[in-house]
C-alpha cells in the first residue's frame, strides 16, 4: 500500500512538472506502478514529449486503476505496457502531428473486463496495440477514434467476447486488426477518406464473430477474414 501511495505520488509531481514547463522542448515520464485501485492522471503539453521510451518503458500493474493520459503537441510518444489489468479503464487523448503510440496490455497476466478508449487528431500519426498478449483479453471493450491524413493504426488482441469499436476519417489510411482467441469478437468499423488499406482478420474457432464495416472513400482496398475450418487465414 505504501509503494503504490509513493509511486502515485511520484507520478502526480511529475504530471504538475510537465505542466508548469508545459511549452519546453521535451518533457519525459517514465513510471514503474505496482497496485490496484490506483488513479494515474497525466497530461503533457508541447513538442518532443515523452511517456516511456525503449530504454525505460512504461510498466504498470494492478486491478481496477484508471488510467487518464493527454498529449497535446507534435512528435510526442507513448510507450509502454499494462501488465496485468483487469477491470482497468484506460482514457488516453493525443492532439498532434507525427504522433507515435506503441503499447501492450496484458502482457504479464488477465487483462479481463478492461476498458480502453483512444482518441487521436492529427496528422501522420503512427498506434500499435496489443492487448491479451499472454492471457486472453476477456469481455474488453476498445474504442478508437482517429481524425486526420497519413494515419497508421495496427491492433492485435487475443481475445474472448471483445468489443473493438474503431473511426478513422482521414487520408491515406491503413488499419490493420487481428482478433484471435475462441469466443466471440465484435469488430465496428468505420472510414471515411480516400486511399485507405483496411484488413481485419479475426481467426473465428467454431464461435460466432461480428463485423461491420461502414466506408465512404475512393480507391480503398478491404479484405476482411474472420476465418475457421480451413486453418488460419
Amino acid at each position: 500500500m505504501k509503494n503504490a501511495i509513493k509511486a502515485l505520488f511520484v507520478m502526480s509531481c511529475l504530471a504538475i512538472s510537465s505542466l508548469a514547463y508545459g511549452q519546453a522542448t521535451t518533457n519525459s515520464i517514465y513510471i514503474d506502478q505496482v497496485g490496484g485501485n490506483s488513479n494515474i492522471n497525466i497530461r503533457q503539453k508541447g513538442q518532443t514529449n515523452r511517456i516511456g521510451s525503449e530504454q525505460s518503458r512504461v510498466s504498470i500493474q494492478g486491478d481496477a486503476m484508471d488510467v487518464d493520459i493527454d498529449q497535446n503537441g507534435n512528435n510526442n510518444n507513448i510507450t509502454g505496457k499494462i501488465e496485468q489489468a483487469d477491470n482497468v479503464v484506460e482514457d488516453v487523448t493525443v492532439t498532434g502531428d507525427n504522433n507515435t503510440i506503441n503499447y501492450d496490455v496484458g502482457d504479464g497476466a488477465s487483462v479481463a473486463g478492461s476498458e480502453k478508449t483512444l482518441v487521436v487528431t492529427g496528422d501522420s500519426n503512427t498506434l500499435n496495440f496489443n492487448q491479451g498478449t499472454t492471457a486472453s483479453a476477456t469481455g474488453a471493450l476498445q474504442t478508437i477514434d482517429v481524425t486526420g491524413d497519413g494515419n497508421t493504426y495496427t491492433s492485435t488482441i487475443n481475445a474472448d467476447d471483445v468489443v473493438n469499436d474503431v473511426d478513422i476519417t482521414g487520408d491515406t489510411n491503413t488499419m490493420t486488426m487481428v482478433q484471435d482467441g475462441t469466443a466471440g469478437k465484435n469488430a465496428d468499423v468505420t472510414v471515411a477518406g480516400n486511399s485507405n488499406n483496411l484488413t481485419i482478420n479475426q481467426k473465428s474457432t467454431t464461435n460466432v464473430d461480428a463485423v461491420n464495416v461502414t466506408h465512404t472513400g475512393n480507391s480503398n482496398t478491404i479484405v476482411i477474414n474472420q476465418c475457421n475450418a480451413g486453418g488460419p487465414c
